[in-house]
């Protein structure tokens, strides 16, 4: 028996379109008008997401009201032009990351490497993974070396020389509209679990930056420049050293950016560690459960755009090849690195270098 389309109802076809994965539904958008006009509802992408088990990749029903009405706090007399501040429901939920907690996507790396051992080095568009000496190694549970917690079901364990896992997030790709990010700064966090084996020392860096594309990273030399904290409006990082025979409790390690400037469009996150030993094998510290989220405002409120005034050349001319600093390298290379340094600090080795050759 063949049925014609035209006797189908819009409701019969939603509901089918609604269990379809994202490539067969992209791909029904592009069959016919009628079919692009129901999956471009916006309405219709809101039932999918709680179809498919994931609501919280949406924004709240407050931000979503105000978007539809334009109606938005801190804009009492109109100054901000509000008329295409609309959520791109299609693209928050085919991202299956949005406003949900973001976790990144290099474990199953490990699972499928022998003895769960990343060794070398390992790049994708969204991580990159150096692996020197005995590599970083996914250790299954919490309990090797130092105090076992209820939470942490695997971790990532480094060796005698400095290994580095680096986080690269594309957030208006991950669902983040440009107009938040631009008018409303959501706060953005960055969270995971650290620990050390109770019987060698160890130390972590932990750090992230706000970008505006993704060529803001220099080499290794760069990264230790900073070997302080720091808490900049798009550069945090947090350095933590373990001595031998200390309290072996995990603990959590939180970057948040709340006054960045606006045009940011890229997240990195680094971890970058090693034992303090030398010892062959994984002694060196630990981390789990690294997770990053963009947490909006709980009231619809925008913002005056605001300039960034750490700017850095790099900034306007991503692609430049720059001339060797004195270390050898790029200052700012073409490609993207898995080191960051802040903005103000790749300015300051510029100017350095500049009254070295005075």
């Amino acid at each position: 028996m063949i049925m014609d389309s035209e006797n189908i109802s819009n409701e019969c076809f939603e509901q089918i379109f609604h269990r379809l994965d994202k490539q067969s539904l992209v791909n029904c958008i592009l069959t016919c008008h009628r079919f692009e006009q129901l999956i471009s509802n916006c309405a219709f992408w809101v039932e999918h997401a709680r179809v498919q088990g994931i609501p919280d990749v949406l924004p709240s029903l407050d931000w979503r009201r105000a978007s539809n009405n334009k109606k938005f706090g801190g804009n009492g007399n109109n100054e901000i032009d509000v008329s295409t501040f609309n959520f791109d429901m299609k693209r928050i939920v085919l991202s299956g990351r949005g406003y949900s907690p973001i976790t990144p996507l290099f474990v199953s790396h490990f699972e499928a490497a022998r003895d769960h051992t990343i060794r070398g080095v390992l790049r994708s568009d969204d991580f990159s993974i150096r692996g020197p000496a005995d590599g970083i190694k996914m250790e299954i549970g919490s309990e090797e070396g130092c105090e076992s917690h209820p939470d942490v079901s695997k971790c990532f364990a480094f060796s005698f020389t400095a290994g580095a896992i680096s986080i690269f997030i594309d957030l208006v790709h991950s669902g983040i509209d440009a107009w938040v990010l631009d008018h409303v700064r959501p706060k953005i966090r960055i969270s995971q679990k650290v620990n050390h084996r109770h019987d060698c020392s160890a130390r972590l860096s932990f750090a992230a930056q706000l970008n505006y594309n993704q060529t803001q990273w220099i080499q290794e030399i760069g990264m230790r420049q900073t070997a302080e904290n720091v808490n900049q409006k798009r550069f945090k990082s947090i350095h933590k050293t373990w001595q031998q025979w200390t309290e072996n409790k995990w603990e959590d390690f939180v970057i948040e950016f709340n006054d960045y400037p606006s045009g940011m469009r890229h997240l990195t996150v680094l971890n970058e560690g090693q034992d303090g030993m030398f010892w062959a094998g994984f002694y060196g510290p630990k981390i789990a459960n690294i997770q990053v989220q963009v947490i909006m405002p709980d009231t619809p409120v925008v913002r005056s755009f605001e300039v960034d005034t750490e700017r850095c050349r790099e900034d306007d001319n991503p692609n430049v090849e720059e001339e060797p600093g004195r270390f050898g390298v790029p200052l700012f290379p073409r490609h993207r690195r898995m080191w960051a340094v802040p903005p103000a600090v790749a300015r300051q080795a510029e100017d350095n270098d500049d009254e070295e050759d005075d």
